[in-house]
C-alpha cells in the first residue's frame, strides 16, 4: 500500500464538528446535525458529501470485539513471505504493511483458535494477544459462507482433531457459534 499526499481541501469547524458528531453517533440524522450546528440540512448534506468525496468521513460496519467475547491477536511475518486468502478467511482481520514486516490481526472464539491459526497457516508459535482497545475496537468480520476454504483441510489437521480449533467458519467441519 503505498502512501498518498493529504488531499486538497481545507476543513473549518463546522466540518470538524460534523466529523465529530458521526463519529461518536453514526445514527444522527442530518436534521439533528443541522440543528446542532446551526445550518440547514441541505448545507449539512453538502457538506457530508464533501467529507465522504475526500475520505474524510466513511462509515464502517462491523462488530464490537470485545462485547462480542472474541480475542484479537497479532502475528508479525517477514514482508517477503507470501500471503494467501487475505482476502476470504474469517479468521484474518486485516493486515497492515511496515517497512520490514507485515502484522496480521487473526480473530477468533478462544486463544487456543488463534494459536493454531498462528501455527498452521502463518508458522508462527509467537502470537500477540490484544488485551484491551481504546476506544472500543469495532472491526468488520468476514461472514460470507458462500466461499469455499482451500486452505484449512480441518478433518486431517492435529490442532483441529485435538480439540485446540474450532475449523474453518468456510467449512463444514466448524464447531463455533459466531460464523
Amino acid at each position: 500500500m503505498n502512501g498518498v499526499g493529504l488531499i486538497d481541501v481545507k476543513l473549518d469547524n463546522v466540518d470538524r464538528r460534523i466529523i465529530d458528531l458521526l463519529q461518536n453517533n453514526p445514527n444522527l440524522s442530518q436534521n439533528e446535525i443541522a440543528e446542532i450546528v446551526s445550518l440547514s440540512q441541505p448545507s449539512v448534506s453538502a457538506r457530508i458529501k464533501k467529507l465522504k468525496k475526500y475520505g474524510l468521513l466513511a462509515c464502517n460496519v462491523g462488530v464490537d470485539i470485545k462485547k462480542a467475547g472474541l480475542h484479537v491477536a497479532e502475528i508479525e511475518i517477514d514482508k517477503e513471505k507470501e500471503i494467501e486468502c487475505v482476502e476470504i478467511c474469517p479468521y484474518i482481520l486485516g493486515m497492515i504493511e511496515t517497512e520490514n514486516a507485515r502484522r496480521i490481526y487473526i480473530v477468533g472464539e478462544e486463544f487456543s483458535s488463534l494459536e493454531s491459526i498462528a501455527r498452521k497457516r502463518f508458522n508462527k508459535k509467537d502470537t500477540k494477544p490484544i488485551l484491551s482497545a481504546n476506544p472500543d475496537f469495532i472491526m468488520p468480520l468476514k461472514m460470507n459462507s458462500n466461499v469455499a476454504c482451500k486452505f484449512c483441510e480441518c478433518e486431517d489437521c492435529k490442532y483441529y482433531i485435538n480439540g485446540k480449533c474450532l475449523g474453518c467458519p468456510l467449512s463444514k467441519y466448524y464447531k463455533g457459534k459466531l460464523w
